[in-house]
């Protein structure tokens, strides 16, 4: 089926599934049954998708890279304390109506060209203080100075961000990764692209 707006639908159901799991704790928690947390990891692109296997297995799924970076960013949100991550093919697909941040350029396993990720944080429209805007602003200042090696800077404005955002995970990551890289300065061939070794 031709779903133009296929990339709009699954960010909105990846925010509603987000948006209704406070609620099924609440109710999970009422009869001792554990909690669960997700991580949601999206990509867009060409995919073969349909009835796969022999007669002792078959299923219906889908294969390809897109499908296998998808896998790749829903891990990731451990490493980014995050919720959902999108790749950068689907963050073009998007258009405005979310406010998203990118996060960093990593190059996962099995691939040697980098791709750039990014946090959706929600709806535009549910934006009523900018307090998203301003967050992704924000962080673009201190990802460009990353990047830049001006590690101090790049420290200082994740430390405020700290303060106003209180437990944001690609902050303390990157706070992280600034004392370190301003201990051990990198070598000319760094780029700044993170190697995901992990799946």
């Amino acid at each position: 089926l031709v779903v133009p707006d296929h990339a709009l639908r699954c960010c909105r159901a990846a925010l509603d599934m987000l948006a209704a799991l406070p609620d099924l704790h609440t109710r999970w928690r009422a009869r001792g049954w554990p909690l669960l947390e997700i991580g949601i990891g999206i990509d867009t692109g060409d995919a073969v998708v349909g009835n796969f296997g022999s007669s002792r297995r078959f299923g219906y799924t889908a294969m390809g890279d897109h499908v296998n970076l998808a896998s790749r960013l829903e891990g990731l949100n451990k490493l980014y304390g995050t919720h959902l991550l999108v790749s950068e093919t689907t963050r073009r697909a998007l258009g405005e109506e979310f406010v998203c941040r990118e996060l960093d350029r990593v190059r996962v396993k099995g691939k040697t060209q980098p791709v750039a990720i990014h946090e959706l944080l929600g709806r535009r429209a549910d934006d009523h203080d900018g307090a998203w805007r301003r967050l992704a602003e924000g962080f673009a200042g201190a990802l460009a100075a990353y990047r830049a090696r001006a590690f101090e800077d790049a420290a200082a404005r994740l430390e405020r961000m700290a303060v106003e955002r209180a437990g944001d995970g690609p902050a303390a990551l990157y706070l992280e990764r600034c004392r370190v890289l301003r201990a051990t300065p990198p070598g000319g061939e760094w780029d700044g692209v993170f190697e995901a070794t992990m799946k």
